[in-house]
């Protein structure tokens, strides 16, 4: 009977020792799957296009741009292809010939485009402000429109092209000009190019969404850089707050408060690129002829 009842005692303790082990199995792969599931539910989210979308006009991009201030309010993972100089020309190619760039918009989930800016600035503009204050003719701004607006609808239908199911934030270009003889040709040109965008928008909605980004900073000498271009710091949360307010809209956030990780540090490039005094010098002028008047000494 002895034996019996020591016998009985092993089978329940190997029966216990094996519940035990099924609990503890079980409660791993749930805690996997949970895992696996907070790491699917984490959105992916790049940026593509010009210097204001690479946080040129501050020194800390990768801690305080606008995007990685959206992927800090939102939890989303942050890459950001963007570079200075880029325009529609350069976006098409990248998006059709670059391999890394093609594999971040597979990526993403969510893709925030600055473009448009380099297509006026870079190559057109000394010649067409002049011509514009002095005669008032801003016909030949049309052509820039229309030859943006054909490279645009090539990126754009790239990306959807690339992944599908992408959602595409496209920015509106802003004035950051204050005087009107300054003020006004710029704004003929971001007028074309805005045109541009929203006409592509409104013929393809399909997952693309403008963010209207054209009178963030009218009036807004605070949040322009020492270049007249650029957003400073302070620039970065405003477009961010544009941003959020739109994933707001199409449901991919919660909230409109900012999370700011880092504060961002003001650039003054000019001053970088020429030294002082002339880089004095050169924001000194600039900000005198477009009446910003950020002075940097």
């Amino acid at each position: 009977m002895r034996f019996l009842g020591f016998f009985v005692e092993v089978l329940n303790l190997k029966s216990l020792k094996k519940i035990i082990a099924i609990i503890l199995t079980v409660t791993f792969c749930i805690g996997i799957i949970s895992v696996s599931a907070s790491a699917k539910e984490k959105l992916n989210y790049l940026l593509l296009g010009d210097s204001i979308a690479e946080g040129f006009g501050i020194t800390n991009p990768d801690e305080a741009s606008y995007g990685k201030i959206i992927a800090d309010t939102n939890g989303y993972n942050y890459k950001n292809d963007a570079i200075m100089g880029r325009n529609s020309v350069g976006l098409v190619n990248h998006l059709t010939n670059d391999e890394e760039y093609i594999n971040d918009v597979k990526w993403a989930d969510i893709i925030s485009v600055s473009i448009g800016g380099n297509d006026f600035l870079l190559d057109h503009a000394a010649l067409l402000i002049v011509e514009g204050i002095i005669f008032n003719d801003y016909s030949k701004f049309d052509k820039i429109g229309e030859t943006f607006y054909e490279n645009f609808s090539k990126s754009m239908d790239r990306i959807h092209e690339i992944n599908p199911n992408a959602k595409i934030l496209v920015q509106l270009l802003y004035t950051s000009w204050t005087f009107d003889f300054a003020r006004k040709p710029y704004k003929q040109a971001a007028k074309r190019i805005n045109d541009a965008i929203i006409k592509y928008v409104e013929e393809n909605p399909q997952n693309i969404y403008v963010v209207d980004t054209s009178e963030v900073f009218d009036g807004r000498r605070d949040c322009i850089s020492t270049d007249t271009i650029h957003p400073n710091a302070q620039g970065n949360i405003e477009l961010a707050k544009a941003v959020q307010s739109k994933l707001c809209e199409i449901g991919l956030a919660n909230t409109a408060e900012l999370v700011l990780l880092v504060p961002g540090i003001d650039r003054d490039y000019l001053i970088e690129y020429f030294g002082t005094p002339l880089g004095q010098i050169i924001i000194f002028a600039a900000n005198v002829a477009t009446g910003n008047f950020n002075f940097a000494f």
